[in-house]
């Protein structure tokens, strides 16, 4: 009888431990990121840092989870909510209608201009699109600055698709610049800023897209992480929110 009940007791136990380990790893939030974003989301003395970061850790402990983060290329990250690898991706992420398509959006947490920058050295100024046809244009595989080639430039016979040289990642582009490998890269204005005061890279704006887009964190299709994502964006309020973003770009 004693056997019996010290055993009763051992699988009562295990059964409660098995339920909490499961409870554990369920809040984790599985994360997908590309971090050659700066300031929004990049690598500094060998950890990863930035505005989107410091958003979702305040999430997190608003929340009491914990989370994990994977680096991907600019697609793979992408591709990796979409498919149901991460929960959430973030880096910097332009919500468009294309991509709204395939997964959900938070609410904009930043509104972003773009530049087309080059090297200070080569002095180049675009005063008019139809001098674009002289240069290089490069950008990351997938960014939102595809569908503004494809839909503003290359309807106007400014520029193609087919001219562009691809990156996998906004960092790669930017050497390539600095290489001399390609003239101009689209970057978004915050972007632009950070090499410019943070980096101190040679590099300047040579042309000012008209025109924005807001940012946002992506989220698996029908994601009540994003609802209550949102609900925490809400209690962080804009000011609080415009104090964590003014701390990366001022």
């Amino acid at each position: 009888m004693r056997l019996a009940r010290l055993i009763s007791i051992l699988l009562v136990a295990l059964f409660f431990l098995g339920a909490c380990t499961k409870e554990e790893s369920s809040n984790v939030i599985k994360v997908a990121v590309s971090p050659t974003i700066p300031p929004m989301l990049f690598e500094k003395d060998g950890k990863y840092t930035g505005i989107d970061l410091e958003i979702f850790e305040g999430y997190c402990k608003s929340r009491g989870c914990t989370f994990k983060m994977t680096a991907y290329d600019w697609l793979g990250m992408l591709g990796a909510v979409t498919s149901g690898q991460a929960d959430v991706a973030f880096s910097g992420i332009s919500i468009t209608d294309k991509r709204k398509e395939v997964m959900d959006f938070s609410n904009p947490y930043f509104t972003s201009t773009w530049q087309l920058i080059g090297l200070k050295n080569r002095h180049i100024k675009i005063t008019d699109l139809s001098q674009l046809k002289k240069y290089t244009i490069a950008y990351p595989t997938g960014s939102v600055f595809d569908d503004y080639v494809k839909t503003v430039l290359q309807p106007k016979g400014y520029y193609s698709v087919e001219q562009v040289k691809l990156y996998p990642s906004p960092a790669e582009a930017l050497i390539a610049l600095q290489n001399g490998n390609v003239d101009l890269v689209f970057v978004d204005n915050v972007m632009l800023v950070n090499y410019q005061k943070s980096l101190n890279l040679p590099v300047s704006s040579s042309y000012q897209v008209v025109g924005f887009d807001n940012l946002g964190f992506a989220f698996k299709k029908g994601s009540k992480l994003r609802d209550d994502f949102n609900l925490y964006l809400s209690e962080l309020g804009p000011e609080k929110l415009k104090a964590i973003i003014n701390r990366w770009t001022q």
